[in-house]
């Protein structure tokens, strides 16, 4: 049987070029980063944010990025809403963050989402803008990527961390900080993160 969270998806894919487009293998913008030692989560945070290229780049913690779908899916909620004017955070980054989390409180996506005190490794994500277009998108992505890849070496080199070459998967540990629900014995899966993301049109 399918799951509540695979067919919610599938009404969006089919809503949404964009997310049509990242089924055929499109990746979530996203550079990983790993630090030396424990960072204090803070002032990292303090440091990314006054040298972030524009606030489209948002910082995660350790094992919140877990598939690109997972991504996508948030990133496709939050523009809805921005696009209709009914986000409830102030800010695009902050209602991604707030889908990413699963939740309605935007202090509460940042506990759950944003690095703490002890991490070491994290991502940089980069939000493509709620008003893209998908042709333009698509035409110009190859420079995007590597205007990206770029502006992630010089952010990281601010930050006094390094980027590395990570593939998103799925841990247990960042889905238990996300607050996700699954059986131990079962197992997680990107579609569990999936539909973390949408349950935060339910949570408070």
């Amino acid at each position: 049987m399918m799951s509540h969270s695979r067919v919610n998806v599938n009404r969006m894919i089919e809503n949404c070029p964009l997310l049509r487009m990242v089924m055929d293998g499109g990746d979530f913008p996203c550079f990983s980063w790993r630090a030396s030692s424990p960072v204090k989560g803070v002032a990292l945070t303090k440091t990314f944010l006054e040298h972030r290229p524009n606030d489209h780049w948002v910082l995660v913690g350790d094992g919140i990025a877990q598939c690109h779908m997972q991504l996508w899916t948030a990133w496709n909620s939050a523009a809805r809403r921005q696009r209709r004017g009914t986000s409830l955070a102030r800010s695009f980054d902050a209602e991604f963050l707030r889908y990413l989390a699963g939740t309605h409180h935007v202090s509460e996506a940042f506990k759950r989402a944003g690095v703490r005190d002890g991490d070491q490794a994290g991502f940089f994500l980069v939000l493509p803008s709620a008003d893209v277009e998908i042709e333009s998108q698509s035409s110009s992505q190859s420079h995007l990527d590597q205007e990206w890849a770029q502006q992630s070496e010089v952010l990281a080199k601010s930050m006094g961390v390094n980027i590395e070459a990570v593939r998103l998967e799925c841990n247990t540990e960042g889905a238990h900080r996300l607050g996700v629900q699954f059986d131990e014995k079962v197992g997680l899966s990107c579609d569990l993160l999936i539909g973390h993301v949408l349950s935060s049109e339910f949570h408070s």
